[in-house]
């Protein structure tokens, strides 16, 4: 983690740097940025380090002296769920008498009103 006191306002600043491997025959990676201009940004990346993970990045590229260099940075992460896991969850729920999560309506299915 670096941080440090930004000269132009005096506030100061983290940024943390992860790794996230996607699984399968040939392993890839992905290391991206995240900073805590919302306090409490990298404790939450940091409190699911090591689980399975659902990331959301921005990538932008940047041009220094003639070269371009992209720059992956990490706007949101929660915890992978698979289906196994959610109908326990459900059920789990529905033993405790509280209501069920419902699952988020996908794009094009039956949920949304739009005509396309």
């Amino acid at each position: 983690m670096r941080e440090g006191v930004s000269q132009r306002n005096g506030q100061p600043w983290k940024i943390a740097e992860y790794l996230v491997e996607i699984p399968g025959q040939y392993p890839r990676h992905i290391c991206f940025r995240v900073s805590d201009g919302q306090v409490g940004r990298i404790a939450r990346f940091d409190s699911l380090v090591g689980k399975t993970v659902t990331v959301s990045f921005d990538i932008d590229a940047h041009e220094h002296e003639g070269r371009w260099f992209n720059e992956i940075g990490a706007w949101g992460v929660m915890e992978y769920i698979n289906q196994t896991q959610r109908a326990a969850n459900m059920v789990a729920a529905q033993n405790a008498g509280t209501p069920a999560p419902q699952p988020e309506a996908k794009e094009g299915g039956k949920d949304d009103d739009l005509p396309f």
